[in-house]
């Protein structure tokens, strides 16, 4: 199970000690915090606490942080994929129970989590270059969101290889593609890549027809009347683009389609409505696409 860290939602933290408690054989990511909005030494005694918790079930999740969170907190990283690389050298030495000195995007004076019980399982998401060769070289999970679903097999073909070469094996792929199968849920998309839009990079951006200025009138709607009034200046193309939207039957064959190229080791789908219903809905759409059971081994407490 995957939880986000987007400062005006739940707290990251707290939803995942619920799960853990709540949970005995469940993994749990979190999916991703990032260097800024919580410092990294209280970032990496949180990950040790829930690890403590629920041991063998935790994956620490890291990413340079985007919009959504940095804008409410006022915050604007001067190097976001330096502050990335920094912090997880940081959050590791910590984990290993050394005494930790840094100055640099953040400062650490002589820092130690002597308690903490063992480095935990890494996960990286980001979608700059930097970013996805550092999470292949470093991670034990790479996490793929919001990408334009063409171009997925190739991204993770190469960011195998690149892990292979780098420490000799892969890194596991958590993918998480966006399908729509619903008047609603298409409508709830739109809201989503309103987000997904501002933290483009500009290349990708400039082909949905999004220039600086299109760009910033968006940026203003979504910080000022929320996703769902800034889903009307989502350009169609994007849907075509970045999600898998049809008809049941087409979404569950193209989906099936991809993930026979991917292999993903985790297919991962947002849960915008946490009812039941919907739940098993989406459950029931990856297996006929499928998706296996993922069963991690037993965790002992």
């Amino acid at each position: 199970m995957l939880v986000a860290d987007e400062g005006t939602d739940r707290d990251l933290f707290v939803t995942l000690a619920a799960l853990a408690q709540g949970t005995r054989r469940v993994l749990l990511f979190g999916a991703v915090t990032n260097p800024h909005s919580r410092h990294p030494v209280a970032t990496a005694a949180a990950f040790a606490t829930l690890a403590e918790m629920a041991p063998g079930r935790i994956v620490a999740g890291f990413g340079t942080g985007g919009s959504r969170v940095f804008g409410p907190m006022g915050l604007a990283p001067r190097r976001p994929y330096t502050a990335l690389v920094e912090c997880i050298d940081v959050i590791e030495a910590l984990w290993r129970g050394g005494r930790v000195e840094h100055a640099g995007e953040f400062v650490v004076d002589g820092a130690s989590l002597p308690w903490s019980p063992a480095p935990l399982p890494l996960a990286v998401a980001g979608r700059g270059p930097r970013v996805e060769q550092f999470a292949a070289e470093r991670a034990d999970w790479v996490l793929l969101a919001g990408r334009d679903a063409r171009s997925v097999p190739g991204l993770v073909s190469r960011l195998r290889g690149v892990g292979q070469s780098a420490r000799g094996r892969t890194p596991a792929i958590a993918w998480n593609p966006v399908a729509a199968w619903t008047d609603a849920m298409r409508d709830d998309l739109r809201a989503h890549l309103a987000y997904m839009a501002i933290d483009m990079p500009e290349s990708e951006r400039l082909q949905l027809g999004l220039d600086d200025e299109r760009t910033e009138a968006l940026r203003r709607v979504v910080n000022s009347n929320g996703p769902e009034a800034a889903a009307a200046l989502i350009p169609e193309n994007a849907l075509d683009r970045y999600a898998i939207v049809g008809s049941r039957h087409e979404v569950v064959a193209r989906l099936a389609a991809l993930c026979s190229e991917v292999r993903p080791e985790l297919l991962v789908f947002d849960a915008g409505d946490y009812s039941r219903t919907f739940l098993e809905s989406v459950a029931a759409l990856a297996m006929d696409a499928g998706a296996v059971v993922f069963d991690p081994p037993e965790a002992h407490h």
